[in-house]
């Protein structure tokens, strides 16, 4: 029978080796996400967004939107990314400034911008 030592030894030893049991882990959000640009970032930007923010839309029918900010291309969106999110998903969405998605949308939106909108 082992001492007393020995079973702290070994006891120490297991320990320090980890288990091949681990337990698993559930996917994250974006590893089941079935939101990509052509499913969904490119209809919502189309039916939510570019109204405004496009570079054919004429500056005096932008509502204001800056004219450099365009989302005509997914690189740009992915370059802006965080600003979409803070202004059309956040606590309090300020975009579009008139009506605009339903909060089940929004969430999506979100979901598919935190996941690197693929």
């Amino acid at each position: 029978m082992p001492s007393c030592h020995e079973l702290v030894a070994i006891i120490m030893l297991v320990a320090a080796c980890g288990s091949d049991t681990e337990t698993p882990q559930p996917p994250s959000e974006c590893e089941t996400s079935i939101l990509t640009y052509e499913n969904f970032g490119e209809p919502f930007m189309l039916d939510w967004c570019r109204g405004c923010h496009a570079e054919g839309v004429p500056a005096d029918m932008r509502q204001d939107a800056p004219l450099a900010l365009n989302f005509d291309d997914l690189g740009t969106i992915r370059d802006v990314a965080p600003m979409i999110s803070l202004n059309a998903t956040g606590t309090t969405p300020t975009m579009p400034p008139a009506a605009g998605p339903s909060p089940e949308e929004r969430l999506l939106l979100a979901e598919w911008l935190a996941c690197g909108a693929p």
